[in-house]
């Protein structure tokens, strides 16, 4: 009888563990379920950054994602960072120059074209009285621009085509810097021209002894792409839910700022370190505009094929955007 109320004791016993690991599972799977996804994403200083920002600030992407997620925020300083972040997996979304991005595409970084984000206004500007226009621009000077392969280079090469009738013309007269130190550099006469952007391109503007050669516009339209977003093949494959939920945070941020300037420009001038009205003047030159339609990308690709910046143009958008991008 002992033996028996042993083995019953037992019995009970083994039940007891087995119900209770049976519990145990559904707990552990929805601890499991409850985890957030997590989003990093990368950008640079500037103006055209401006959309990032006010998805950072209001949560957009929390906003508009069905679940729990965790959104990492980096400044880097330049689109090889970003790739770099991207090809090792750390970086999920990058926002860059519209030419380094075909750049990328075309060599196989996995990521696509997911948004437009801005355009913006653009500049060459000197310190030299004797640089009236681009036939000035003899091989002793020297242009300040972010760096080779940078859109901004892709731009001069525009404006050299158009002015010159070569568009490496002005190859060899390219110093690499970035926007604050080729700004630096031209206040102080170390180089002779800039072509820079926004916010850069409107603080010289004010200066005294600068002034502009040219503008862009007959190469590079108001309202065409200046910066993308970037979205790694990583995200749009394996988590299409949180990839919408990001499209459709940076559409209501470009939105938000077109439609409540006043609002943007109130904390984007921290950001900037300027008065509130200087910010909406920035906002509401005419070369400044927010908007997920992709503007002149394949014509900008055309060029580059035809002058050698990449290898082959590509046959079609969806060559480098995603297939929700509006545009060209």
């Amino acid at each position: 009888m002992a033996l028996d109320k042993g083995n019953a004791v037992r019995r009970v016993i083994s039940i007891l563990v087995v119900l209770v690991m049976l519990c145990l599972l559904p707990v552990s799977a929805g601890v499991a379920a409850q985890a957030p996804a997590v989003l990093n994403v990368a950008y640079q200083y500037g103006l055209a950054y401006a959309p990032l920002i006010v998805m950072k600030e209001y949560g957009m992407i929390q906003k508009h994602y069905d679940g729990a997620v965790e959104v990492n925020w980096q400044v880097l300083n330049s689109g090889v960072a970003i790739n770099e972040g991207i090809v090792v997996g750390q970086i999920d979304v990058g926002a860059m120059g519209v030419a380094p991005a075909i750049v990328g595409v075309m060599r196989g970084i996995p990521y696509k074209i997911f948004s437009n984000i801005s355009s913006q206004p653009h500049g060459l500007m000197t310190n030299s009285t004797d640089i009236q226009t681009l036939s000035d621009i003899t091989s002793d000077k020297k242009i300040a621009l972010v760096g080779i392969g940078s859109i901004q280079h892709i731009f001069l090469s525009m404006l050299a085509l158009h002015d010159l009738g070569d568009a490496h013309a002005l190859d060899n007269n390219i110093i690499a810097m970035s926007h604050p130190d080729g700004m630096t550099a031209l206040i102080s006469g170390a180089v002779d021209c800039q072509l820079t952007t926004s916010p850069y391109v409107f603080y010289e503007a004010d200066i005294d002894n600068l002034h502009k050669v040219s503008n862009l516009e007959a190469v590079w339209p108001n309202g065409n792409s200046f910066i993308v977003g970037m979205a790694s093949n990583a995200l749009y494959d394996g988590n299409p839910k949180l990839y919408r939920a990001l499209v459709e945070a940076l559409a209501e941020a470009e939105a938000f700022i077109e439609q409540n300037a006043d609002e943007a420009a109130g904390f984007l001038a921290t950001y900037n370190d300027v008065s509130k009205e200087v910010m909406l003047s920035w906002l509401n030159d005419p070369g400044c505009s927010f908007s997920p339609k992709l503007q002149g990308a394949m014509s900008m690709a055309a060029f580059m094929a035809e002058y050698g910046f990449i290898a082959e143009k590509p046959d079609s958008v969806s060559k480098i955007a995603y297939d929700n991008v509006e545009g060209e």
